[in-house]
């Protein structure tokens, strides 16, 4: 975890020794099983907590993700162990939000390329897509989707929203109306997922929704790689089919990874860095270095996900 020092000193103050490593890449779950075998509490971002790891780690007490995701530990098997599972809630959402619009906005003014032109002395102009007053879709309306929305209202855009639940108060107080998802992929100029990545939503936008998206349009994904059908996207935006997508986060993550989106003229690739602001990684850390304190002192910490696990403690 990338944490602040009044994060670290908050867990030593009540009595935790704390270890900080980084991960290999690409992950070695050896390496992790290593890392854990003794500790009472673990801080993952992104590495997987699988049951093979709870197994080894009979000490283990709690799990926090400096985040607002879960999909990479097995919940179940961390339930049965009574291990408690938490994530850092209501911490990074305007720090996503900010890098949403950021990548939405880059896409549809080329601006990378553009920039990169200069660097390489050249002086490559690109004609863009103006993004005021076009139609974004918002695939989940949690903390962030409802922040992008909100920034939305600054350029004058209509707002569509796919959500399971649909609350008309808040819809009115953002400004957008409910849609499902096939109006979203025909009228969207942009869309933009919001979505966890879970069994229901692994592959939402698989060939047959990237085909049914208005042709011109730009993709934006901040939450999941695994949301998406990487080729068909890249084969989209190579067709002309799409104006252009910009994503924070692919099915393979890490340095060397061979997904299809990286390389591709008009797709952007960012490494995962949507909530990287310094206000949010401060907060995130203090979530997670307070869960930890919390759990290890017997209470039940805030964020937690499964609560069963303390019922089987």
């Amino acid at each position: 975890m990338k944490g602040s020092e009044a994060a670290l000193q908050l867990m030593r103050d009540a009595g935790c020794e704390v270890q900080l490593a980084t991960a290999p890449l690409p992950l070695d779950e050896d390496w992790l099983l290593d890392q854990s075998r003794d500790a009472a509490a673990l801080i993952f971002a992104m590495e997987p907590v699988s049951a093979r790891l709870l197994a080894n780690a009979p000490q283990l007490r709690i799990v926090a993700r400096p985040g607002v995701g879960y999909d990479t530990v097995d919940l179940d098997a961390a339930t049965r162990q009574g291990v408690a599972v938490t994530i850092a809630e209501g911490t990074n959402h305007e720090s996503v939000a900010d890098f949403t619009f950021a990548l939405l906005l880059g896409a549809a003014r080329g601006l990378l390329p553009a920039a990169d032109s200069v660097q390489q002395q050249g002086w490559t102009r690109v004609t863009g897509t103006e993004v005021w007053g076009k139609t974004l879709a918002l695939v989940g309306l949690g903390r962030i989707g409802q922040a992008v929305a909100r920034r939305a209202r600054g350029f004058d855009m209509r707002v569509l929203a796919v959500s399971r639940q649909r609350d008309e108060d808040l819809a009115h107080r953002l400004g957008l109306s409910y849609v499902d998802l096939d109006t979203a992929l025909r009228e969207a100029d942009f869309l933009s997922l919001h979505a966890p990545l879970t069994p229901q939503t692994a592959n939402l936008l698989d060939a047959a929704a990237i085909a049914r998206m208005k042709p011109g349009a730009y993709l934006v994904n901040t939450s999941r790689g695994g949301l998406v059908d990487e080729a068909a996207l890249a084969a989209a935006v190579r067709a002309g089919h799409l104006a252009g997508a910009a994503v924070d986060v692919l099915r393979q993550q890490g340095a060397g990874s061979t997904s299809p989106l990286i390389g591709v003229p008009g797709i952007v690739v960012t490494p995962h860095m949507a909530t990287f602001s310094r206000e949010a990684m401060h907060r995130v850390a203090m979530a997670a270095a307070k869960a930890v304190v919390t759990r290890l002192q017997g209470g039940r910490p805030a964020g937690l996900v499964n609560p069963q696990a303390l019922d089987a403690a």
